[in-house]
């Protein structure tokens, strides 16, 4: 005899092996009127068409088989959905980290941390992006960290309007006088949305720019070219949202500091075996 799982009634092996061939025939029915449902939610069809019979069953004896069973285990729906967004989300991650192969680092890209590191950091940002701001002390003690592992690109993706390419384009104009590093991290103190030319003067001025050529430059073609071009990759690999993060090639998408650590670590350990 057979003792199940929870407190209760014993079965014989042979009332076992019944109940077990029932739950499998259930099991393919329900599994099978899933994955058609799961299929129209990915090809986005607003509606499907439901078999006449499945397994030999009437589509009313399989609709009652599915109804009976999703009022008595409703948490079953809810894992199938969760399994399709998390496949959705790997097939998203990996059509992200493939179109990020094909997207080239500038020598005029700003770079934070040394040039030969085997690590790179490289963070899609806006100033106006309140998690950026969040996100700018994790990225900055990776480049100060004394292992000295890790450099970090910035891509000065201005995505969220007309100030965002402003502040983009001093902080690029800062990069002209040696001082990014002290720009960018002014800019990132200063409230997003709250950026103005004036604004943009007096932070240029607290890290000893040379404000007249700053807004030369910030109206340079040369500059302006750099903005558009990060821009344009944020598009290219299809982003969404910022921070957006690759380390060595791996995305992260927004700051989760956790999960930022672990796939750093993970670079890490990586390296060591090579």
């Amino acid at each position: 005899m057979m003792k199940s799982g929870r407190t209760g009634p014993y079965c014989t092996k042979e009332a076992g092996m019944d109940a077990r061939k029932d739950r499998l025939m259930r099991y393919r029915i329900i599994t099978s009127a899933l994955a058609a449902l799961a299929f129209a939610a990915c090809s986005g069809q607003s509606t499907a068409k439901a078999p006449d019979s499945v397994d030999g069953l009437t589509k009313a004896q399989v609709e009652a088989i599915v109804k009976e069973y999703l009022m008595r285990e409703p948490i079953v729906l809810a894992e199938a959905f969760a399994e399709l967004q998390r496949r959705e989300e790997e097939s998203k991650i990996a059509a992200t980290e493939d179109a990020w192969k094909r997207v080239s680092l500038s020598k005029d890209d700003p770079t934070l941390g040394p040039a030969n590191a085997p690590i790179t950091i490289v963070e899609f940002t806006d100033y106006n992006c309140g998690y950026c701001k969040l996100a700018t002390p994790w990225v900055m003690s990776q480049v100060d960290d004394r292992r000295g592992d890790v450099r970090v690109v910035i891509k000065e993706s201005a995505v969220r309007g007309s100030n965002s390419e402003m502040a983009a384009a001093a902080a690029l104009a800062a990069q002209n006088q040696g001082k990014y590093r002290e720009m960018h991290l002014a800019l990132m103190k200063v409230p997003a949305n709250a950026y103005t030319p004036e604004i943009i003067e007096q932070v240029g001025k607290s890290v000893g720019l040379d404000v007249a050529r700053m807004k030369q430059d910030m109206n340079s073609k040369s500059v302006k070219d750099k903005v558009e071009a990060s821009i344009a990759d944020y598009q290219k690999v299809g982003l969404e949202g910022t921070p957006s993060f690759f380390i060595n090639g791996v995305y992260i998408g927004g700051f989760g500091e956790q999960h930022l650590n672990d796939v750093l670590q993970q670079a890490r350990e990586k390296l060591k075996k090579t």
